[in-house]
């Protein structure tokens, strides 16, 4: 964020009237701690002065309400011309947007594929309809060029599907590629119209020098240069100061979340093995706890995008309030509720019985207060201690 801000600004101070857009997924990945990383990202870009985003599927990760409420909050100028609320019927966004730069009238508009997922963690998120790409844009362009001069697409389609669009779509100048990983390093050419791109992810920025013609608004010439966020590239001192305070108050939260869960169990002196190790001398029994809900207790936190989460991952790892136990910052093999998990440490094993009985005392640690199993959240789900314990036993 630092570099890109040095970069924007050494352009803006150059004069020349200039356009800054993006083609979608600005937002990072789908989780709680990426929700507030997210945040931050959101409120530094709105300083930059994009003049158009594209709608990206990533950009829905938090569903439409919280995305709504940033844009309003932070007056991030997003664009879409074919999604849909599913039960109105509306667009979601402005369909389009004319910005004015050199005396050239720039019509910029934003289509997404109606196949990407749109997976938000919001649980009442709406339905989304995606209209289909070319027929949107058969309609769009020439409503446009009535209002403007270039007409510019942020094309969040990726390379190949884009270039189907415009062999079938006439009268768009310029494209932006979205939902891509590759940079053109130079101008690219198809069906008469120009197409940039820069990977994202926020490693490269990539810049197009225009010449567009008055009378027309035709692009005549460009020169492109994708340009790598790598150090050579000086930090900007104020965005620098901002990601870095927002790194340690980061750090300060994951601290103080952590603590209301202490390794307060267990000892140094032994160490949680794995259930691999486990697997050598009790192959059935690992087989059988291979097909239970507990061998896939963190994969479903990460389905649900929980996986950064104490509370979570308290009941979801082996050992997590323990000493040696699993560790969320060194990702350790003791993810998913493993044999130690209910029989302990695997150094102290013990063939007197005790293993079992610990076993037995365990099951209430994770269950909660409801007695419930937190996969169910059926009203009138309890958590009846013979009944769960024959689905385990071994």
């Amino acid at each position: 964020m630092a570099r890109r801000a040095t970069f924007i600004n050494d352009v803006l101070e150059e004069g020349g009237p200039t356009l800054m857009l993006d083609a979608g997924d600005m937002l990072g990945n789908r989780n709680k701690k990426e929700m507030i990383q997210t945040e931050f990202l959101v409120e530094q870009t709105a300083t930059f002065g994009y003049d158009a985003i594209g709608l990206g599927e990533r950009d829905l990760n938090y569903g439409w309400e919280w995305l709504s409420e940033k844009i309003e909050e932070y007056h991030l100028p997003y664009i879409s011309s074919n999604v849909r609320d599913a039960d109105s019927g509306e667009l979601l966004l402005p369909e389009y947007k004319i910005v004015e730069r050199g005396g050239i009238k720039f019509g910029i508009c934003s289509v997404m594929d109606p196949t990407y997922k749109i997976i938000s963690m919001s649980a009442r998120d709406r339905e989304y309809q995606v209209d289909d790409p070319i027929a949107t844009m058969r309609a769009l362009v020439p409503r446009l060029r009535e209002r403007c001069d270039t007409v510019v697409l942020l094309s969040h389609l990726g390379d190949q599907p884009t270039q189907g669009l415009l062999k079938e779509v006439e009268g768009i100048d310029l494209v932006l590629l979205g939902h891509t990983f590759k940079s053109f390093n130079r101008e690219r050419i198809v069906e008469d119209v120009v197409m940039l791109s820069a990977v994202y992810d926020g490693r490269t920025i990539g810049r197009a020098d225009l010449y567009v013609r008055p009378s027309d608004g035709v692009v005549m010439s460009v020169q492109v240069k994708v340009t790598s966020l790598d150090d050579a590239i000086e930090d900007d001192p104020t965005m620098l100061a901002a990601v870095d305070n927002f790194k340690k108050e980061a750090e300060d939260r994951r601290l103080a979340q952590r603590a209301e869960y202490p390794r307060d169990l267990g000892t140094h002196d032994e160490m949680f093995l794995g259930g691999n190790n486990c697997k050598a001398c009790h192959t059935t029994i690992y087989q059988d706890w291979r097909q239970s809900d507990h061998s896939r207790a963190y994969t479903v936190l990460r389905a649900k995008s929980m996986q950064f989460e104490p509370e979570c991952l308290a009941c979801h790892t082996t050992g997590y309030r323990h000493q040696n136990g699993y560790d969320e910052q060194t990702r350790t093999s003791l993810g998913n509720v493993q044999c130690e998990a209910c029989h302990g440490y695997g150094t102290a094993h013990q063939r007197d019985g005790e293993m079992l009985e610990m076993a037995r005392e365990s099951c209430t640690q994770c269950h909660d207060e409801d007695l419930r199993p937190c996969y169910d959240d059926t009203k009138d789900a309890r958590f009846e201690y013979a009944t769960y314990w024959d689905k385990i036993a071994h």
